[in-house]
């Protein structure tokens, strides 16, 4: 159990500090030229050794590390020496200490799950030649605190906060130890992106058989929020990242960012092939992964962009990257609207619109396009037949969906159609019942269907311009969709 109690440093550890005088004292008047010698030399020791901690403590004080990330202090519970104590030097953040080694191998991990800030385990074993990691998350610039304490441990035990990718003992982002049996010590650190770190923990001692209590405490900037993992949002057929500063998510990306939460935001060819822009997205999705030092994301994903994730996960193997994908009006299906176009325009006029669409999506994003092919790979045929059977499901993957209703005055459905994709709706009401416009509800449902929204296909995404029907805030709806993520431990 945590105490309160003064714990001193045990008696083989000295601080450097006090070197220096215990030999003046004792030298007698009998040789001068010994004792100028010997005062000289002491001399000489306290000054060095000052000048150490001087720099060390400058170190710390300086609250950033040699990656520009903000450095952690470290803090004993020392009673009567003072508010800050290093107990020695094995203290200090990012000291490798000397492990004494378990037959010549490295001791064995033992991953234990998850440790959500301002809980605690107590009394948690740990056998000789074991080591243990946890999984916590926190937002950007939050500050934590982690505290250990030991028992049965002669020599106490390490703890270590690390990033994911590289969870080893070198280079950590938080370092704290403690010294003997009943010791405690904790340490504070500045969060620096948002999502989840590794908690390491070992006995300095590794033949030793103990337990430890561990707890993690948000201290600083706890109304922020975060998911374990980042989002990625994917955009749809005719969609974009970002013109000048007009966004297809429209303003989504930085209302998710200003509560805390890391976003990227994919740019995929607005008009092509589900089995392009696929690929367009495993790339990014690698540069995402990269950048946030972590090992999974979640997708949020609207329309086309749906089942461009789910062949990410499926044909191109990112089950294993991939923790959530959740889809907003995604064709799972196929659209009868499609189907309408590919029959209703062909040869000639098909290719013209193609080649209009082709020629807008070019000059707002700078890629080239295909509009024929994405009209086709969201035909019902061609979804139905071809696309599900080669795409199935990954058992590592949450699919969770969302539909969009609409309807033309807003009486029966909370939300009035835009004037643009009026005809469209009314040609899907009669093909396939209630709809967003573009995407039948019925096609949208997928995994676990967790209901309608009253928006169009534009309203989803907060078009035009964030002007969107009065029983519908898409930024709030895309912020329940990240709080509900993090819920979920994704």
């Amino acid at each position: 159990m945590f105490t309160e109690s003064q714990n001193l440093p045990p008696s083989g550890v000295t601080f450097p500090r006090s070197q220096g005088s215990r030999e003046v004292g004792e030298v007698s008047g009998l040789k001068t030229m010994l004792r100028h010698l010997v005062i000289f030399t002491c001399v000489g020791l306290l000054c060095l050794s000052a000048a150490c901690d001087d720099a060390a403590l400058r170190s710390v004080d300086s609250g950033v590390d040699g990656d520009g990330f903000q450095g952690a202090e470290v803090l004993r519970d020392a009673g009567d020496i003072g508010d800050m104590a290093f107990g020695d030097d094995d203290n200090l953040p990012g000291d490798d200490h000397e492990i004494e080694p378990c037959g010549g191998q490295e001791p064995e991990r033992s991953h234990r799950g998850w440790l959500g800030l301002g809980s605690s385990l107590m009394d948690q074993p740990l056998a000789p030649c074991r080591e243990h990691s946890y999984s916590f998350a926190s937002a950007a610039g939050s500050i934590i605190e982690l505290k250990v304490e030991s028992a049965g441990l002669s020599e106490g035990i390490e703890a270590r906060v690390v990033w994911p990718d590289n969870a080893t003992w070198n280079s950590p982002l938080a370092d704290v130890r403690t010294y003997d049996d009943g010791d405690s010590a904790r340490v504070s650190f500045v969060a620096p992106r948002s999502g989840d770190f590794f908690l390491l923990l070992r006995s300095v001692k590794t033949d030793d058989d103990g337990t430890y209590d561990v707890s993690l405490s948000c201290m600083m900037l706890c109304d922020r929020q975060t998911t374990r993992y980042p989002i990625v949002l994917v955009h749809g057929w005719t969609g974009w990242d970002e013109i000048s500063s007009y966004t297809y998510f429209y303003q989504v990306a930085d209302y998710l960012t200003q509560h805390g939460f890391a976003v990227y935001t994919a740019s995929l060819d607005p008009y092509n092939s589900t089995e392009v822009r696929s690929v367009q997205l495993a790339s990014q999705i690698d540069e995402f992964l990269s950048k946030a030092r972590t090992s999974h994301v979640n997708i949020i994903a609207h329309s086309q962009g749906g089942l461009d994730s789910r062949r990410l996960i499926s044909s191109l193997g990112y089950s294993d990257r991939v923790s959530a994908l959740v889809t907003i009006s995604t064709p799972h299906r196929g659209t009868p609207l499609m189907d309408v176009a590919m029959g209703v325009l062909p040869g000639f006029s098909v290719d013209a619109l193609g080649w209009f669409l082709d020629f807008l999506g070019a000059r707002l994003t700078g890629s080239e396009s295909n509009a024929v092919a994405s009209f086709e790979c969201m035909t019902t045929s061609y979804v139905m037949d071809e696309f599900n059977p080669e795409n199935p499901d990954s058992p590592d993957v949450a699919y969770i969906s969302y539909a969009g209703k609409t309807c033309p005055f807003g009486f029966t459905c909370g939300d009035v159609c835009d004037v643009e994709i009026g005809w469209s709706y009314a040609i899907l009401r009669v093909l396939s019942g209630d709809n967003d416009g573009i995407v039948p509800v019925s096609s949208a449902k997928w995994g676990d269907f967790r209901g309608t929204i009253p928006a169009d296909h534009f309203d989803e995404v907060g078009q035009l311009a964030g002007v969107t029907g009065p029983n519908f805030d898409h930024k709030k709806f895309y912020l329940k969709l990240a709080r509900d993520l993090a819920a979920e431990g994704h």
